[in-house]
Order: structure tokens, then sequence, then C-alpha cells
């Protein structure tokens, strides 16, 4: 089974405000949950989401 987060706990993880973390799952950009009316987020979907959103950047040697 996987964790369940309170948004207070996925805004300390991902160093986000609060505000930025509704506005997020509002326009479904962030999986979540609502159970019973509160919001929830699941460990394994987060760790999903944050790698399918990773930027690559490339290392190039200056000359």
């Amino acid at each position: 089974m996987s964790t369940l987060l309170t948004p207070e706990q996925v805004c300390e993880k991902y160093s986000i405000k609060l505000w930025t973390l509704y506005q997020w799952t509002a326009k479904k950009f962030i999986p979540h949950l609502k159970i019973r009316g509160l919001l929830r987020f699941r460990e394994q979907d987060l760790d999903a989401w944050n790698t399918e959103h990773l930027v690559n950047s490339v290392n190039t040697k200056l000359l």
C-alpha cells in the first residue's frame, strides 16, 4: 500500500507554496486524490510524476 501525503507534506517535499500546489491540483497538473473532501497524494504517483517532469540538462565544455 502506498503512503498518502497531506498537502503540507507535499509542499515540504518539493519546496513549493501551498497556493502553488492548490493551483496545480485545480489544473490537474499533479496527480492527487480527494478522500471525503480531503486532498491527498500517493507518494508513488508523485515519484512517477516527478520523474516524468524532469528536465535534462546537457553538460557542454567551453573551449
